[in-house]
């Protein structure tokens, strides 16, 4: 329930820490909510009512943006690495390879 409660209230924040399950939490909406993104995406027809879904397809994405970059944020905190590696998000085949590194890595002894 505690995980629940933090994607609720601390969507947006990079300053605390995150364990695995809380990550594989997040993984797994943004993944499902992006692939309903791409369903959206791929039913688009221009000379109906079905333009609106390029609408929501790029609501979706934009609504799972932040809160994924801010949980790899806590979840490399988490990690004692290094934010920057943030960058390995925007990589396109690199992202999948980082996102399972994060789910199975543990957490080092400080």
């Amino acid at each position: 329930m505690k995980y629940f409660r933090n994607m609720l209230f601390f969507y947006s924040s990079f300053s605390e820490k995150s364990g695995r399950v809380e990550y594989g939490i997040y993984a797994f909406f943004t993944i499902l909510m992006q692939m309903f993104a791409l369903h959206l995406y791929q039913t688009i027809d221009l000379n109906n009512e079905t333009i609106l879904h390029f609408f929501y397809s790029c609501f979706i994405v934009l609504f799972t943006f932040v809160p994924m970059q801010a949980v790899t944020a806590r979840r490399l905190r988490d990690l004692n690495a290094n934010p920057a590696f943030l960058i390995f998000n925007f990589i396109p085949v690199l992202n999948i390879v980082f996102i399972a590194f994060l789910l199975i890595a543990k957490k080092t002894k400080a």
